[in-house]
Order: structure tokens, then C-alpha cells, then sequence
């Protein structure tokens, strides 16, 4: 199946703002839709279907099957009904492939998505199943994989651009990943997007805020970001997984391989995947950002590295506020960020035109 996504009048989707406060409105199954089924191998007995994992915007199973060969093998299957449903099964599908391409040790096999035969508004998505540890990955393992993924892919974009071809979704939030010539444009618009979302979440009635998010738009990013492109320099679009936290990083039981799931691809600047490393909820921090500098070296200019890093990481503080409602925690922090940032880049790209060409 395939789809070209909404194209930039209809953003945000129509469905967006019920989107928001998705939650999983699937049944609990106890034998398999037709559709599903076809997918599995031939001959595949069912024995069970349980609930695997816990999520507040899709329905997640593990079914446990006998093979015509005797043996026994599990898969992962995550369910949503409607148009919401049917974007985040896509996308999913499309994401976890492109990651496939470049570490199938470490991304379960995406194997299908579609709708039910008994029920055509409602979308899943089918995996190959892996027992896993819920446990923070080892650093250097982990960072070695991503490295491995964003070098390798580097360059690799199908159209040499920064975007992607269907749009993802962050838990339930959609991004708008139409293809883009450079990576300041892009990761501008993603973030006019997050916040756009956050504002549907939490309203506008902040006026530093308001004011800050234009200084954000306008003075920050092009700060943080053009130096990336300037005098000659490019960003090489690599694939970015973009939800890099211990919940989608997790070792197999059996293997001891990392497994990396739930991806919300895009092609961008590698540095961009480490954002949620920096947050001390992911319980991930320096030694991971430590050990990727040292693997994969840092973008010029280095001194900003720590900054872009902060902005990348921004761009989750502002997620999670639009995804909690009720809390300004996940605001404050971004927030208390842009202030931070405009007062060190008061003139914007000017700044950095200003410190070179005094050097």
C-alpha cells in the first residue's frame, strides 16, 4: 500500500486535535483477523494472542504460533482504528523498513501493515516478535549501532534530500516530512509543527512564550543551524530513527543484541538523534553523548555542538507538552531553554558571521 501523506493546506490533519487525546479503542482479540493471518507464514497455527507492552495510543500484541516445521515463533502485532490509525501503521511500516535496510540484527522484521477484513477501519502493523530486557543498553553497543546505521545510510537518501517519504508519527503526533533542500528549512518547519501542536495542547496565553518561539524561529535555529551549510559546508541527509530512548532500545533475551524499534524516520543531520539522549528522564546523558562524539567526531563548528544538542532536545521537551495537557513541566522546560539561547544569540546568524570574520 503506499500514500503520498497531507500535503502542506492540510496541515494539521483534519483529525488532529481528537488525534491528540488518542487512546486505544481496539478490542481485545482472541483469535486473528483474516488479513492478519494471511500474512503469517503458511501453515501457522495460532496458540495465543496477549497483550505485549503498554501504549496510550495503540493496541500491542504478541502472538505466539507453531510452524509446519515443528517449531515455534512469535510475532508483534499494534492496532488503531481510523485515519489516525491508518497514518501511524504506514508510517511505522515505511520507517521500520528503511531501518531494516542497514541493522536487520537490530530492528524486529516489519513484515506487513494494512486494514482488517472484518473490520476495514482499523490498521495494524506485524512484526517478528523479540523477547526483551527493560533495561537501559550498554553505551558503547548501543552508540556502535547507531553509528553504524547513520554512516551507512549517509548520502543514501532517495531524493538527496531532508524529509521523508510518508509521514510519522512521535506516540501519536504526526510529522510533516515533506521533502526539503536543506536541513535549517526542514528542522524549521518540524519544529513550527511541534509547536503549533503544543499550542493546540496547551493554548496561548504566555506572551514570553509567544515572543520566545518567534526568537526560537527566527534567531536560534538560523544560529545553531546555517553554520551546518555555510562557505561551501553541506549536511549529507542520513537516516535518522529520531525516537532514541531506552523504551524503543532494549536487549534480546535471548541474543543479548540491542533491539531498536518504534522508529519515526526521517533523513537529516545525525546529530539531530541524539536529542532525547540529553533529557535525565531517558536516563541516557553524557556517557552516550560522550561516546558517540568520540565514534563519529562532531559537525563544525564544534563549540556549537553542545547548543545544537540543547536544540535538537528542545524539540522533545516541546512533544512531551503537547502530549501532556495538564502539565506546564515539559513547557517550562523548553521554555526556560529559548531564554537561554536568545539572550547567548540576541542577533541571530549575525552572531556567528560577526565571531568569524573577526577570526
Amino acid at each position: 500500500m503506499s500514500d503520498t501523506g497531507p500535503t502542506p493546506e492540510q496541515w494539521p490533519p483534519i483529525d488532529l486535535i481528537a488525534g491528540l487525546s488518542l487512546k486505544t479503542t481496539a478490542d481485545s482479540e482472541s483469535e486473528l483477523d483474516e488479513r492478519v493471518y494471511s500474512e503469517l507464514p503458511p501453515g501457522s497455527k495460532v496458540i495465543e494472542i496477549t497483550p505485549s507492552g503498554a501504549s496510550a495510543w495503540v493496541q500491542t500484541v504478541r502472538i505466539r504460533t507453531h510452524q509446519e516445521n515443528g517449531t515455534s515463533k512469535d510475532f508483534f502485532k499494534k492496532v488503531q482504528r481510523g485515519s489516525v490509525g491508518r497514518r501511524m501503521m504506514l508510517g511505522t511500516f515505511a520507517s521500520e523498513n528503511a531501518f531494516y535496510n542497514f541493522a536487520p540484527r537490530n530492528i524486529p522484521k516489519p513484515i506487513a501493515w494494512g486494514n482488517y477484513k472484518s473490520n476495514e477501519d482499523m490498521w495494524f502493523y506485524l512484526a517478528e516478535y523479540h523477547d526483551m530486557t527493560d533495561e537501559v543498553p550498554d553505551p558503547q553497543q548501543f552508540v556502535s549501532i547507531i553509528v553504524k546505521i547513520h554512516r551507512e545510510s549517509s548520502g543514501k537518501s532517495p531524493t538527496g534530500k531532508f524529509g521523508f517519504e510518508v509521514p510519522t508519527h512521535l506516540a501519536n503526533i504526526p510529522n510533516d516530512n515533506e521533502w526539503e533542500e536543506t536541513w535549517e528549512k526542514f528542522f524549521t518547519k518540524a519544529m513550527s509543527r511541534m509547536l503549533e501542536l503544543e499550542e493546540l495542547a496547551h493554548g496561548k496565553d504566555d506572551q514570553e512564550f509567544e515572543e520566545l518561539k518567534e526568537k526560537l524561529l527566527t534567531k536560534i535555529i538560523p544560529r545553531l543551524l546555517r553554520p551546518l551549510e555555510s562557505d561551501g559546508r553541506k549536511v549529507t541527509p542520513c537516516l535518522v530513527h529520531s525516537d532514541l530512548w531506552p523504551g524503543n532500545c532494549m536487549p534480546d533475551v535471548d541474543t543479548d543484541e540491542i533491539m531498536i524499534f518504534d522508529s519515526c524516520a526521517y533523513w537529516g543531520h545525525n546529530e539531530s538523534d541524539l536529542g532525547s539522549w540529553r533529557a535525565p528522564r531517558y536516563r541516557m546523558g553524557k556517557p552516550f553523548l560522550k561516546e558517540y562524539q568520540k565514534q563519529m567526531s562532531m559537525s563544525y563548528p564544534e563549540e556549537d555542538w553542545d547548543d545544537r544538542n540543547a536544540l535538537y532536545a528542545m524539540r522533545y521537551d516541546l512533544l512531551n507538552s503537547a502530549l501532556f495537557p495538564n502539565s506546564k513541566k515539559f513547557r517550562n522546560l523548553a521554555k526556560d531553554e529559548m531564554k537561554r539561547m536568545s539572550e547567548k544569540y540576541p542577533n541571530g546568524f549575525n552572531d556567528f558571521e560577526k565571531v568569524t570574520s573577526e577570526n
